[in-house]
């Protein structure tokens, strides 16, 4: 039996945390995969969040270690799952968003690759045959194929959603891969998808079942298309020197 780490980052989750709490209190209910150990990454937050997490004593319901480690400022969605990733030891990490868009139920999906040893195995909100529980409006799916069939073009791997809070590295991947990335930011999914696909290792895109978590989105829209473009470029032409993941980490008490 595979076993399994989640690692969670999060920055300022104060009102949508408890939708990845609730169901974690509702347990790990998977008998081919072993969960291990639940890792949630404070990414400079300056609510309460990590409060939250410890009062819900997770271990009680899935009875395993459950981290929150952090740093004072804020570095990046990209850095928290570096930092988290490279702390996991088990055959695969799975990084979840803290709005769980993306839920649990969809590693049934992943079942078979997972056995057949896939590096990095895609969760996708727009391959076909995705489920949209509640859709994103026009525009923000207008702008999201735009991204992908850009990023595609850019970066010369041909992935429906590069930017899905739902993947799975092997360890393997994160032992060779992981210390070389230099995205800290939203720029890290399309990073390790295109160094996935450069380097030879087994990927595959699923089709998921999510739902759109639009309040308190940390998307904006115009803002992040210029990010995003800058981003793919550092990454296509190797431009942006990496981040030091050796600030000091803090665990919450």
């Amino acid at each position: 039996m595979k076993t399994l780490t989640i690692v969670v980052p999060f920055y300022n989750e104060n009102k949508r945390i408890e939708n990845i709490i609730k169901a974690l209190e509702k347990g790990f209910n998977f008998n081919w995969l072993k969960l291990e150990k639940i890792i949630f990454v404070n990414d400079g937050s300056t609510d309460t969040t990590n409060k939250k997490i410890n009062a819900a004593q997770l271990e009680n319901y899935l009875n395993i270690p459950i981290e929150v480690i952090g740093y004072k400022t804020n570095q990046g969605r990209g850095y928290a799952v570096r930092l988290g990733c490279i702390q996991s030891i088990t055959d695969y990490t799975l990084y979840l968003d803290a709005d769980f868009s993306i839920p649990l139920a969809n590693l049934n999906s992943c079942r078979q690759y997972i056995r057949q040893n896939y590096d990095l195995i895609i969760g996708s909100k727009k391959k076909p045959g995705s489920i949209a529980r509640i859709p994103r409006g026009f525009i923000r799916n207008f702008v999201g194929y735009g991204h992908s069939l850009i990023a595609s073009l850019l970066l010369g791997v041909y992935i429906w959603d590069f930017q899905g809070g739902f993947k799975l590295f092997s360890k393997k991947f994160i032992k060779n891969v992981f210390p070389s990335l230099k995205q800290s930011r939203w720029g890290l999914d399309m990073e390790v998808i295109y160094l996935a696909n450069k380097l030879g290792y087994r990927i595959r895109e699923i089709p998921v079942v999510w739902s759109h978590q639009d309040k308190e989105s940390k998307v904006k829209l115009l803002r992040d298309i210029f990010r995003s473009l800058k981003d793919m470029i550092e990454i296509r032409f190797n431009l942006q020197k990496p981040k030091s993941l050796f600030l000091p980490t803090l665990r919450y008490q």
